[in-house]
């Protein structure tokens, strides 16, 4: 099974407990991955809440430093990869092919043209918000959310420009339409269900959805409980309704997974990296086609980056 997961938060763990990326004790390392046969993995930093400015900035470099140790010391293991091209030799080496993110807009210092210095560190994703506010918009958790501010209408023509994507997760619903006024490429939901399905302020509602399939987006299945059901737990069925959901709305091409490893409690049935095949035969097992299973988990994804990270 091969597989393109959108988000993941252990390198922001990792970092802020001095664990290692090869082997640990969370959701996703590189042992536990280790068997997949081929492995995409967008890396986020997450940006808390209360770091604004400089001290934001801060924050990422701290994490990116990390990461920089671990690439030296598991160079046989993993890549941090800028270009479709790259993603593409790192996976024929046998290595993860990661991809690094930012969960939150803060990581530019309040500033486009911290965009630029984001992207020169390798970011090639940024979740414009976290739940609360930030410079560029408001998150789903904000009161009386707002949309893009000026100065986040601004940065989003700057990723455009620079070819950084655009993810839409956690962005309060005002925010997300404004996204789709102003942006001019496809964006990204990268960990994100179906409001229909469980109605939770972080799910997509349908209108939401088919925005992002008419633009010829991504959205990231995300494996949070809380997301799914609203309970402590959730089974395989579950994350199966959200996809089925999806997928009759005309998301064959659209639907990935976007598993919040080390974001968020797992479901019991999904605890780490190495279960993750189990929901692969369960959609399997629904009858689902191998092919768009194998696009769910990998392909989608693949051919959205292979374009976007020219």
């Amino acid at each position: 099974m091969k597989l393109f997961d959108l988000h993941c938060d252990t390198l922001y763990e990792c970092c802020k407990q001095g664990k290692d990326l090869l082997e640990n004790d969370l959701q996703l390392s590189l042992k536990k991955g280790g068997e997949l046969e081929g492995w995409r993995q967008f890396f986020a930093v997450w940006m808390p809440d209360e770091l604004r400015g400089e001290a934001a900035v801060e924050h990422f470099q701290r994490c990116r430093a990390y990461l920089d140790g671990q690439l030296k010391k598991h160079a046989d293991k993993i890549s941090l990869c800028r270009t479709a091209k790259e993603l593409c030799e790192a996976e024929k080496q046998g290595k993860c092919a990661a991809i690094l993110s930012v969960e939150g807009s803060a990581a530019a210092g309040g500033r486009v043209d911290g965009i630029d210095a984001l992207y020169e560190a390798g970011v090639r994703m940024m979740t414009l918000t976290w739940n609360g506010k930030t410079e560029f918009a408001d998150g789903v958790q904000v009161p009386y959310a707002g949309g893009l501010t000026a100065l986040g209408r601004r940065a989003v023509r700057r990723c455009e420009r620079l070819g950084m994507v655009v993810d839409v997760s956690h962005i309060a619903e005002h925010g997300f339409w404004d996204v789709e006024e102003v942006s001019h490429k496809p964006y990204v939901a990268s960990h994100s269900n179906s409001k229909a399905v469980f109605d939770h302020p972080r799910n997509l509602t349908d209108r939401q959805f088919l925005a992002i399939v008419n633009r010829g987006g991504l959205v990231g299945i995300n494996l949070y409980p809380l997301f799914l059901n609203g309970e402590k737990d959730a089974n395989l069925d579950t994350i199966v309704r959200h996809i089925d959901h999806f997928l009759s709305l005309g998301g064959e091409e659209v639907v990935s997974i976007g598993t919040d490893f080390d974001g968020a409690e797992m479901p019991s049935c999904l605890p780490d990296v190495s279960a993750l095949p189990r929901l692969y035969e369960r959609l399997l097992f629904h009858r689902y086609p191998q092919t768009l299973v194998n696009r769910i988990f990998y392909q989608n994804a693949a051919h959205f980056f292979d374009r976007a990270l020219t």
